[in-house]
């Protein structure tokens, strides 16, 4: 027993305090998913996930819960006194105005939240953007089922409701209003426990590695003194290993958190043949987003109901030129993160390598269709670009402080800067090339 209470004790060393309390909410959420399934009143199923996560937030965040209270009730008052058809524009600039004056307090060391309070602020602002728009254009509904129609005012109890249900309250996935709905009012109980312990197959993988490579590869000994005296060689390939070790701990928690919608029945659908389709909450493809060779096909695997919100509510609303909106998007992604400097030196530069990649593939795709061995080359050596840049600039969005950033840099003698910039000036130098047709793309 004593030898039990050593591996555990050690596991919570390994995982961290936030780590273990951000594990305890994804397990107990699963049975708490299973139960609210077979609630049969759509009010009983709001009221119970509405408390739960109240609950969970004030074990986590304490006094922060009223953070994530005050947001949404202020996000309700202004709701209800905009005119609809600016509802969701202004919508968007207030909550994240909401967002970078408590980004701005943190920053200024003011106020010190708790860890996990930036995370449910973050995904509320989601739904209620998402909200937002959704009313204006009559997507958001009331009454059964069989008889629901759009709404012509804007409910209190079901608007708090939605940004407060548990699931995928802490990690995501998002999921709009609609969904949402369809889960409260659903009839149909898909048996899906065994699918969603099926699903979640993959934390038996993924756990363990995450606690070996923890313990091994430590992430925040790259900012430790230490590291920057070591060899470049180390410190490329500690970085290599660990950029793994980060995305380890995304995997975890995504593949848990879409499990949990399955146990409920958010997002699932039953077809014909009996089998179930939950693609509409799958939040990550580790497949793709390991194996792609094309770093937009990557970037479309990670965080995918956040990419969905992103090309829903700021690319198609934006009236900027279609030329710059990627990098509006990114920026936007930057802000929703944070203020920090690094949060914007890890996402712009995915534009401009996603633009290269894509005149290189212009330029050589006559070439690499009449050559299938330099089609494998052309993918092999993408794939090792997209790698070798990525664990370089994945550090930055870790790091967060850009004089630790610049340190670890110049220890590497500013190969991240000098790469990034060869890149941009490639980028704006190679001709565009002729595009692919669109049965092809």
């Amino acid at each position: 027993m004593d030898q039990v209470w050593e591996n555990l004790h050690w596991i919570c060393e390994v995982l961290q305090g936030d780590n273990v309390a951000f594990l305890v909410l994804l397990v107990s959420s699963f049975p708490a998913a299973l139960f609210m399934k077979y609630l049969g009143s759509p009010t009983s199923k709001q009221t119970f996930s509405s408390v739960l996560a109240l609950l969970q937030t004030w074990f986590i965040c304490k006094g922060d819960t009223i953070i994530p209270i005050a947001l949404s009730i202020l996000s309700y008052l202004a709701l209800i006194v905009i005119p609809k058809r600016l509802i969701g524009r202004i919508t968007f600039h207030l909550t994240f105005s909401f967002l970078l004056v408590f980004k701005l307090l943190v920053f200024s060391e003011i106020f010190i939240p708790s860890y996990m309070t930036d995370a449910v602020l973050l995904l509320m602002v989601l739904r209620i953007v998402s909200y937002a728009y959704d009313y204006q254009h009559d997507d958001v509904l009331e009454g059964d089922n069989k008889d629901s129609k759009p709404s012509t005012s804007i409910a209190f109890f079901d608007f708090i409701g939605y940004c407060f249900c548990f699931v995928g309250y802490w990690t995501g996935p998002f999921y709009n209003y609609r969904t949402y709905y369809n889960m409260l009012h659903s009839q149909t109980l898909i048996r899906s426990s065994k699918l969603a312990l099926w699903h979640m197959r993959w934390m038996l993988i993924l756990l363990p590695i995450h606690l070996a490579q923890n313990a091994l590869i430590p992430l925040d000994y790259v900012m430790e003194p230490e590291f920057v005296e070591r060899s470049f060689l180390y410190k490329y390939l500690y970085m290599f290993a660990g950029f793994w070790t980060f995305k380890c701990k995304f995997y975890g928690g995504w593949v848990m958190a879409e499990g949990i919608c399955i146990a409920c029945n958010l997002g699932t659908e039953e077809k014909d043949d009996g089998s179930v389709d939950y693609s509409s909450i799958i939040n990550i493809d580790i497949y793709n987003t390991e194996i792609q060779w094309e770093l937009a096909n990557c970037v479309r695997a990670w965080n995918k109901s956040v990419q969905r919100w992103m090309k829903s509510y700021v690319y198609d609303t934006t009236t900027l030129p279609k030329s710059i909106r990627t990098d509006f998007v990114f920026g936007i992604s930057a802000f929703w993160h944070g203020v920090r400097p690094g949060y914007y030196l890890t996402f712009f530069s995915a534009p401009p390598m996603m633009k290269l990649q894509q005149k290189v593939g212009n330029l050589s795709r006559s070439y690499r269709a009449a050559h299938p061995k330099a089609e494998m080359v052309y993918r092999v050596v993408n794939w090792l670009f997209v790698r070798l840049m990525s664990c370089m600039f994945f550090l930055p969005f870790y790091i967060l402080n850009l004089n630790t950033i610049l340190n670890v840099w110049s220890s590497m003698y500013w190969v991240p800067w000098i790469a990034i910039s060869v890149v941009i000036i490639l980028g704006i130098a190679l001709p565009t090339g002729p595009r692919p047709d669109k049965k092809s793309s």
